[in-house]
């Protein structure tokens, strides 16, 4: 039979058609879920889609706490110029005295009420002395120290060095003597002077004072 160039096409054409359509049919009412490829979607997903549950966006956040590198560094972040409750200050401030005397009981006093990090060094050699560098409250006796760095006014002259180099530790002078330089620049520049034989208590509150008029 033969067939013109019209008659032709449009059988291909007929064909053609046929073809679309059993492959439309297919693909929506037969071929397997999840066969289709799907593009990556890059960027966050819309709240609408995600109310109807047509796409799902996993995102994994990690957080990452840093623990402070040392108990020390743990005590200095409390902000101890603003809080008046001891036991919190007990807790946390590092109190230093600086006296070659070994019989000055009041350090052993203070650690039995409660001062956890309260030391004692005879002598400072250097500003930059460990256990000077880490103390809140620094107290000062007038006589006998400071000769390791040879200092002429002994103790008044180191607690002076000391509160011009830390201006942010407190700096508290004492000594035995009734009688003493009571205009020297070291007394105005130090907060706060007592005398060593006040009772414990007193330098506790000393202690309480000085941080609480940060």
């Amino acid at each position: 039979m033969d067939f013109s160039l019209d008659t032709s096409e449009k059988i291909i054409s007929v064909v053609v058609g046929a073809i679309a359509i059993v492959t439309f049919v297919y693909k929506r009412f037969f071929a397997p879920r999840g066969s289709a490829t799907t593009a990556p979607l890059s960027g966050p997903v819309s709240s609408a889609a995600s109310a109807n549950g047509t796409n799902t966006n996993t995102n994994n956040v990690t957080v990452t706490v840093s623990p402070p590198s040392s108990p020390h560094q743990a005590a200095t972040a409390v902000d101890l110029g603003k809080t008046r409750d001891v036991a919190t200050l007990k807790r946390n401030v590092r109190v230093l005295f600086i006296d070659d005397d070994k019989g000055f009981k009041t350090v052993g006093v203070l650690k039995k009420m409660g001062w956890e990090h309260t030391k004692t060094v005879t002598d400072i050699t250097s500003l930059e002395q460990l256990a000077l560098s880490e103390a809140h409250v620094v107290f000062v006796d007038i006589q006998g120290v400071g000769k390791a760095m040879r200092y002429a006014e002994e103790g008044l002259g180191l607690a002076q060095a000391i509160k011009r180099r830390y201006p942010e530790k407190k700096v508290i002078i004492y000594s035995a003597q009734e009688e003493g330089e009571r205009f020297h620049q070291a007394l105005q520049e130090a907060d706060y002077n007592l005398p060593k034989t006040a009772e414990p208590i007193r330098f506790e509150d000393t202690i309480v004072r000085v941080l609480s008029d940060a």
